[in-house]
């Protein structure tokens, strides 16, 4: 449960290294993938080649429009990543209401409070999400799950996300896609 739960958030994802060019590709062939092909070799593809972040985003929402019988976590999977393709190109205002997104995971939801808090420049806002993403226990089989990944090289701390809420009060001043990716 918990391994699904991280290859949701993209924690065992293995990007395809293929870019789309100039933002063209096979929409309806996209579209007709399975949800493990489209999260892996659909959307991202295009979201890493320069200047697609806003055609990514559009494909993910097609995609879950396209496709109502997705799982709950599959779902809020795709919601989260096209507001983080949104928020990387500047829609500020799309990112927002996706980010808010109701998630049953109290972490996923601080993070998001700190994601919503930096999109509308809130630092005491997002100080406040930072403190509450701490506070959060670890869920119930979190060791044993990381203990099954340090095989595979995978280097995963509780609680999950603090370094990029931690980047985003570090680059305050700078827009989310420079803030995502700060590190001390």
């Amino acid at each position: 449960m918990l391994k699904a739960f991280l290859a949701a958030l993209g924690f065992l994802a293995v990007v395809s290294s293929a870019h789309a060019a100039d933002c063209q590709y096979d929409h309806s062939q996209l579209l007709a993938l399975d949800y493990k092909a489209f999260d892996h070799d659909g959307w991202r593809p295009l979201a890493d080649a320069d200047g697609c972040k806003q055609a990514a985003a559009d494909l993910i929402r097609d995609y879950r429009q396209a496709h109502p019988d997705l799982s709950a976590d599959d779902r809020r999977s795709l919601i989260w990543h096209e507001g983080q393709m949104r928020a990387a190109f500047g829609d500020y205002a799309g990112a927002i209401p996706l980010f808010s997104a109701d998630n049953p995971d109290p972490a996923m939801r601080d993070y998001a409070a700190a994601t919503v808090a930096f999109l509308k420049h809130d630092k005491p806002a997002l100080l406040a999400a930072r403190a509450q993403l701490l506070a959060e226990p670890k869920p119930e089989g979190w060791d044993e799950a990381v203990a099954e990944l340090k095989g595979s090289g995978e280097m995963i701390q509780w609680p999950l996300n603090l370094e990029v809420v931690d980047g985003l009060i570090l680059c305050f001043d700078e827009p989310y896609a420079e803030a995502y990716g700060c590190r001390q």
